[in-house]
């Protein structure tokens, strides 16, 4: 199955009442365009929430992104036992929202320890987890997010194998380019999915406005530089 080139053919479809687990990034995004053109009910986009909140995905920007779609945001904040706050939030969202599946934008296990993550907390909720991207070429990932409209930047990269420069650049065939000569020299993920790198999703097909970051600076730690959204507000498309 290509993204966002659905067709049920013969094969009998089962349509659910979903909440998407939504990061701000180019995976999370393209999972709900997918469950989209599949035909799920999307219910909420839910944010999870740390005691240290991601530099890569303000929740600044998410709340734009979350008028952008025109969907309730459910912002849910855990702390630990975080496997046992995740199972409370999914049950939360079958109550007050009726949802029958979660969409993620997991493309492979982050690394042995979280494994398949969404899939262990549904694990006897009665709740689906759907993964539309699972198991997709890199290099196809990026190339339908590219040929299908989004607008992504980078907002973290990770330190040795990206500087500073990278920080609200776009995700484009020259940054691709750029990406695989990195995956050759240094064997990142292309897409990013280890952590190497992370986006904020600016614009996409089913956004009804696109959002702008008029003001940002590079942020640096120790590991990583990332972008410290400033000023940002929601633009007609038009």
């Amino acid at each position: 199955m290509g993204l966002v080139e659905y067709s049920a053919g013969n094969k009998e479809v089962c349509l659910l009442k979903v909440a998407v687990s939504w990061s701000g990034g180019k995976d999370s995004c393209m999972a709900y365009h997918q469950a989209l053109a599949e035909g799920h009910e999307i219910q909420c986009i839910i944010v999870f929430i740390w005691e240290q909140p991601s530099p890569a995905h303000p929740l600044s920007v998410i709340e734009l992104q979350a008028k952008a779609v025109e969907k309730d945001l459910f912002k849910a904040k855990v702390t630990e036992p975080y496997f046992e706050q995740y199972k409370q939030v999914i049950l939360q969202l079958v109550s007050e929202k009726g949802i029958e599946a979660i969409v993620t934008g997991d493309i492979a296990p982050v690394d042995a320890f979280h494994g398949n993550w969404m899939d262990n907390v549904c694990n006897g909720l009665n709740v689906k987890v759907l993964k539309p991207l699972w198991g997709l070429d890199r290099y196809e990932l990026l190339k339908s997010l590219i040929e299908g409209g989004y607008k992504a930047v980078f907002s973290c990269v990770k330190r040795p194998w990206f500087d500073d420069s990278w920080i609200g650049r776009e995700l484009d065939w020259e940054s691709i380019r750029e990406l695989k000569a990195l995956r050759q020299k240094y064997g990142i993920d292309l897409s990013g999915e280890y952590g190497e790198y992370h986006t904020l999703i600016l614009d996409a097909p089913f956004f009804k406005k696109k959002i702008e970051i008029s003001k940002y600076e590079v942020e640096k730690s120790d590991k990583a530089f990332y972008m410290k959204v400033k000023e940002a507000f929601l633009k007609s498309k038009t």
